[in-house]
């Protein structure tokens, strides 16, 4: 684990969210959405044929039914079933050095406003190496 309001430049590192709920309800067309830090990029591993590392495999996974994945932000679209916790996993690299703000994760049912959650955003600073 690190802490991600201080990183250098050149960095690596992965971001997991996990999505879980309390009632016992499926949830339709939900949308977990990550703005990132100007000075952060996605390391899109599907176009470059890499792999997410061994420790990935004891998170639940693959859930999505869609990924659309930006130059600044990541979105997975999926139906929430109650019966488990889900996972999701994005690598990140810090490039550019500066102080930035990581917007708030967003998670919500698209068509449903009685479900919509999101974290706390924090400052962020990429330092240099």
């Amino acid at each position: 684990e690190i802490d991600v309001s201080r990183v250098h430049q050149g960095d690596s590192f992965y971001a997991i969210y996990q999505v879980a709920q309390e009632d016992y309800e499926t949830i339709s067309q939900v949308a977990l959405v990550q703005i990132l830090p100007a000075g952060w990029e996605i390391e899109n591993l599907g176009l470059i044929g890499g792999e997410l590392p061994s420790w990935s495999r004891r998170y639940n996974l693959g859930q999505q039914d869609y990924v659309d994945i930006r130059d600044d932000r990541i979105m997975w679209f999926f139906d929430k079933h109650y019966s488990t916790s889900y996972d999701f996993i994005v690598k990140i690299n810090a490039v550019t050095v500066g102080e930035f703000y990581l917007p708030p994760t967003l998670l919500e049912a698209m068509y449903n406003n009685d479900y919509k959650v999101s974290t706390a955003g924090q400052d962020v600073e990429v330092l240099p190496r």
